[in-house]
């Protein structure tokens, strides 16, 4: 038997790269399509039964986002969320997560970190003020269908939530980021382009998007859809790299004992700004 020469190898070797890929492509779309069925059934299990205690509530968002790429494959994504309701601070967010390009579609983020600062807010505050620490990763994918431009966010997330009571002298006690809960959160979102007949500089687009949430865990007694948020506006691409959009939003919160239920609706504003390091 003649042993393969460097070229058979190289080429055995880039013939199984492109196999895997090519099935975690196929996997991917699957993921996709199911999180998209678990989306349009997910309705009906987002009513407010009764005795449920539900608040309706202003909100008001902003949002910077960032991709930064490093080269063909790796890149990096970082987004920060200041969050209000009635115009008081309600949630603070940095977040920053390692991208892994698999195709021009299909991206992976292995491992990403979030810090989260929590406040007391609202009509329904919490006894204390309980701050987070989550573990993430990503699958996104998109298609583009017609002129639209259709992108699918499947994300997990391992949660470590601040624990505090009260000790037998009745003094507050911090337990650490104790409360460990995992979730899975999926978005389906559209952009359409108006005066162009792409996402280029100088678009005007609409852009529409649905992200539900389910959340598990020993304080989690609730496993059905949790949150649900919907938006609707206006965007501008002001450059390849820059894009600025903001519109309606509306979130859907139940509490993780069921009970409880905030409807808050009021406006998103967002930033996209992405960076190209690779040239």
């Amino acid at each position: 038997m003649k042993p393969k020469n460097h070229f058979q190898i190289v080429d055995h070797v880039e013939d199984s790269t492109k196999n895997v890929l090519s099935s975690i492509h196929r996997s991917a779309k699957g993921l996709f399509c199911l999180a998209f069925i678990c989306l349009a059934i997910a309705g009906p299990a987002q009513g407010q039964p009764a005795g449920r205690q539900v608040v309706n509530q202003s909100l008001q968002w902003l949002s910077l986002n960032s991709n930064i790429k490093l080269n063909k494959k790796y890149g990096i994504t970082v987004d920060g969320q200041f969050r209000f309701v009635e115009y008081d601070n309600m949630q603070h967010m940095l977040r920053a997560g390692f991208d892994y390009y698999v195709t021009k579609k299909l991206s992976i983020v292995p491992i990403g970190y979030s810090v989260i600062q929590n406040y007391l807010y609202g009509k329904q505050p919490a006894t204390y003020v309980n701050n987070e620490r989550r573990i993430w990763q990503q699958i996104a994918y998109k298609q583009t269908i017609s002129r639209v431009t259709i992108s699918h966010r499947l994300r997990f997330e391992e949660r470590f939530i601040q624990v505090h009571s009260k000790d037998t002298n009745d003094q507050v006690v911090d337990k650490g980021f104790t409360n460990h809960q995992f979730r899975v959160r999926y978005r389906a979102m559209a952009n359409i382009p108006l005066n162009h007949a792409k996402m280029e500089p100088k678009t005007y687009y609409i852009s529409i998007w649905d992200e539900i949430f389910v959340s598990h865990g020993k304080s989690v007694t609730y496993h059905e859809p949790d949150q649900n948020r919907i938006f609707a506006g206006p965007g501008y691409q002001i450059t390849k790299n820059l894009a600025v959009q903001g519109g309606f939003l509306y979130q859907m919160l139940i509490k993780s004992n069921g009970a409880k239920q905030e409807n808050n609706v009021g406006f998103l504003l967002q930033m996209n700004y992405n960076f190209d390091l690779s040239k």
